[in-house]
């Protein structure tokens, strides 16, 4: 934008020698100011839209925060024609890792749970909670499938959570505990986000009382809610792709193995294993007494330290 001197109006526009000279280091002046107001101007555009960015995200993981999810959540049920499921995840072992490690390594795993999460779920609506709760607004990908697409899922999203992660130095995982209710003819948000929650919980019991991570459905019937959990072993979740050359592990029975559950690592053998899971022999959580489990094989790496009791246990089984 250009300064046009009013005292040119009255000549026709034509300025005499004196009066340019005087009135050009003003429209400089001007122009400057001008620039300067423009420049100012951007700025605040610049911050307002990173306002507006931060009131609905959360700063830690960039995912949408409780304000935006329950922003979207309702407009997405009212329209979506493709059985949307509410879905709340909580972290199992998340806890002794940021007791253990710091809140650096506990906001690095939240980060990554982020990431695995989307990577997951794609263009759904993935939202943090707060501390190490999660919540996401998945859709049926078109509207003839089943009424219980969400199982593999589900399970899909708990195999995608559970692979151990290298944070600041250390080898830690953590499992999910998962509330799935489908949103059914009522879609409304808050009840759909309590029963989620109440299902979520029931998956947490779970795996406090046997140490699996658990999934849990509830859908609504006319004599009220029916609730079943799951394991995630035990829903048919497809293997995964093909691991980079010289990156898979053939693992053998009798293979000293260490298997990563719930931030922390146990000591196993295995005893049997095809190319994406793998059913081991390890120690209980407290150390005490050995269970025997089908673990994905990306939840084990090889142990080098020797364990006399389970390796002993090994030799004589062979």
């Amino acid at each position: 934008m250009r300064i046009l001197d009013p005292a040119a109006a009255d000549t026709g526009g034509a300025l005499s020698a004196d009066t340019q000279l005087g009135t050009e280091p003003e429209t400089a002046r001007l122009q400057a100011r001008i620039d300067q107001l423009a420049a100012h101007v951007q700025q605040l555009e610049q911050e307002r839209a990173s306002l507006r960015w931060l009131a609905g995200h959360d700063d830690l993981t960039g995912l949408a925060n409780r304000r935006l999810f329950h922003t979207l959540a309702p407009e997405l049920l009212r329209r979506d024609d493709h059985s949307p499921a509410v879905l709340i995840l909580d972290l199992n072992g998340f806890k002794p890792i940021n007791d253990t490690y710091g809140h650096d390594a506990g906001d690095e795993v939240l980060c990554a749970v982020a990431r695995r999460m989307v990577d997951c779920l794609g263009d759904h609506l993935v939202a943090r909670f707060g501390g190490d709760e999660f919540a996401a607004l998945p859709r049926a990908p078109h509207a003839d499938v089943p009424e219980t697409w969400w199982y593999e899922l589900a399970g899909s999203l708990s195999a995608a959570i559970a692979p151990p992660m290298n944070v600041l130095g250390h080898t830690l995982s953590v499992t999910a505990s998962i509330g799935v209710v489908p949103a059914g003819p009522s879609r409304e948000l808050p009840d759909l986000l309590r029963r989620a929650d109440q299902a979520m919980f029931s998956a947490k019991r779970h795996a406090n009382t046997t140490d699996k991570a658990g999934i849990t459905w509830v859908v609504a019937t006319q004599a009220g809610d029916h609730t079943e959990t799951y394991e995630p072993v035990a829903i048919p979740v497809p293997p995964p792709g093909p691991a980079a050359p010289g990156s898979a592990v053939a693992y053998r029975p009798g293979d000293p193995i260490w298997v990563h559950r719930s931030g922390a690592r146990r000591a196993g053998v295995i005893e049997g294993a095809c190319e994406w899971a793998a059913l081991v022999r390890y120690r209980c959580v407290n150390g005490a007494g050995t269970m025997v489990d089908t673990i994905p094989t990306n939840c084990l790496t090889i142990r080098a330290e020797a364990d006399p009791y389970l390796d002993r246990k090994a030799s004589a089984s062979l």
